[in-house]
């Protein structure tokens, strides 16, 4: 009787840290889906024109730069210190943040005041690698892979949810609800994991690479600074190229100090391996190109399609369905004939999708059956990615490699849209009636830049190794992520 009502109360613990750890998900990719969306709208609250475009797509990707920084030094906090303490620090800072965002027009009417705070906002990504890892400290071998799958599935509920919800809810009241809806659910889901969570008795012994989260930081603001500000200045200007040759300098000095690094953020020793570092300089091409294609994506929604919030997401609705649908359907995919095929075709199929924007966006329809195409073959190209650097890291070394996958991954996921934000800056007309709008030349030649990047990941995607996953790692835990029962960070 006693055993029975001790398993009882164990299956509820577990139901109840997947649902929590779940919802968690679908809160910030609610909120996420939206910050493209919304660009349009917020632009117009603080007095923003297209020739501005550069400086108000800063509200993404600064969010992803510090995002980038923070997952991997959070994750280490989060082994020496303890998972749970981190994940509600991480989550007290989303919760302060998110309001404060949520006001940032009231406190100020500079966007800059926005930015700084989805800045801060970003060190909160950190809270996906510290609930994954709490899972696999914590739950049985049979359970570790259905409660990641759930969670992963959370992600593109959360983007739909966001698309379709999040939507409507800015359109009615303003882009401020998408974070004052969030706000009091993040507080909720805070207090949760502070007092119903079990701390991880997990721990390691090591040290955090401050000097390298500083040096990679810096490389990516400057660098986005530069980019940014060159529409104003132009690019001879004597600013932009020292700020450009700064970060350039901070690049070779984060490769210099990697080797004397005791626990650096990006292993060198990982990259020697061919299939992870052409895993890695695939993921950084998906990055690249997935990001910008949809903030060009929503460009053209907003300012050419003059749509609202709720027009522009559905305009991006069924990219998030079709990933959606088709992310389980690559996992069983890859685990029948390994990751590199499928890996290959997403991203010929995401070029396909690029070449049908290029020469098809006159109309909303065109545009929607485009990016249905790139959700499609994003869905194989993220899953397959993922899927080959599980299956070629030693099974000791998942944690380091899958964090150093993310810094490369949203590295591109920053570098991209900035560049294509200034394309849409300085090549843009006046239509009576209407105002600034992008030409044609900006749409064009974004969509052939993706497609440009895309293919180097097609011609790297050819040179790995074709793999089904090891025996070993079928017993311990990882199998093809985007099945229902597969892992999402790599777990061990």
């Amino acid at each position: 009787m006693n055993g029975n009502g001790e398993n009882g109360k164990s299956k509820r613990y577990t139901l109840f840290v997947v649902l929590t750890l779940a919802s968690i998900a679908v809160m910030v990719m609610y909120v996420e889906a939206m910050a493209f969306p919304s660009l349009p709208m917020v632009m117009r609250d603080f007095g923003l024109t297209v020739e501005d475009y550069a400086l108000a797509s800063w509200i993404v990707t600064i969010y992803l730069v510090v995002g980038a920084v923070a997952i991997p030094v959070f994750g280490k906090l989060g082994d020496i210190y303890g998972k749970k303490k981190m994940l509600v620090i991480a989550m007290s800072i989303y919760t302060v943040m998110v309001t404060l965002t949520g006001f940032s027009r009231d406190i100020s009417d500079s966007i800059y005041v926005m930015i700084a705070f989805r800045a801060a906002q970003g060190l909160a990504m950190s809270m996906f690698p510290l609930a994954f890892s709490i899972i696999r400290d914590e739950f049985p071998r049979e359970k570790l892979a259905v409660a990641q799958g759930i969670i992963s599935a959370m992600f593109g509920v959360g983007t739909v949810v966001g698309v379709v919800v999040g939507a409507w809810v800015t359109e009615m009241w303003g882009w401020q609800w998408t974070y004052h809806t969030v706000a009091p659910v993040a507080l909720l889901f805070t207090i949760l994991v502070a007092f119903k969570i079990k701390e991880s008795p997990v721990r390691i012994k090591a040290k955090i690479d401050y000097v390298g989260a500083s040096i990679l930081g810096g490389m990516l603001v400057l660098f986005l600074v530069g980019v940014t500000e060159s529409g104003n200045r132009g690019w001879t200007d004597p600013l932009i190229v020292g700020l450009l040759l700064v970060s350039v300098a901070l690049l070779f000095a984060f490769a210099l100090w990697l080797p004397r690094a005791k626990d650096p953020l990006v292993r060198p020793s990982l990259l020697k391996q061919r299939d992870i570092a052409l895993t890695n300089g695939i993921a950084f091409m998906i990055g690249f190109a997935m990001f910008t294609a949809n903030q060009t994506v929503v460009a053209i929604g907003g300012f050419t399609f003059q749509l609202n919030t709720i027009g522009i997401g559905l305009l991006m609705l069924p990219m998030a369905v079709i990933t959606l649908i088709l992310g389980p359907g690559a996992g069983f995919v890859v685990k029948r004939w390994g990751p590199k095929w499928p890996l290959t075709f997403g991203m010929i199929l995401s070029i396909m999708g690029y070449m049908m924007l290029l020469g098809y966006h006159s109309t909303e329809n065109e545009v929607m059956v485009g990016i249905a195409v790139m959700g499609a073959g994003s869905a194989f190209a993220m899953v397959g990615s993922i899927n080959m650097l599980l299956i070629t890291t030693p099974k000791e070394e998942t944690g380091i490699s899958t964090a150093m996958n993310m810094v490369i991954r949203t590295s591109g996921s920053v570098v991209g849209p900035a560049l294509a934000a200034v394309i849409i800056s300085n090549n843009s007309s006046i239509i009576p009636g209407i105002g600034a709008v992008p030409d044609e030349y900006a749409y064009q030649l974004i969509f052939v830049m993706a497609s440009v990047f895309m293919g180097i990941g097609v011609i790297l995607g050819l040179l790995l190794t074709n793999k089904q996953a090891l025996p070993e790692l079928e017993k311990s835990g990882p199998r093809p992520v985007g099945v229902a029962a597969g892992p999402a960070d790599g777990s061990k």
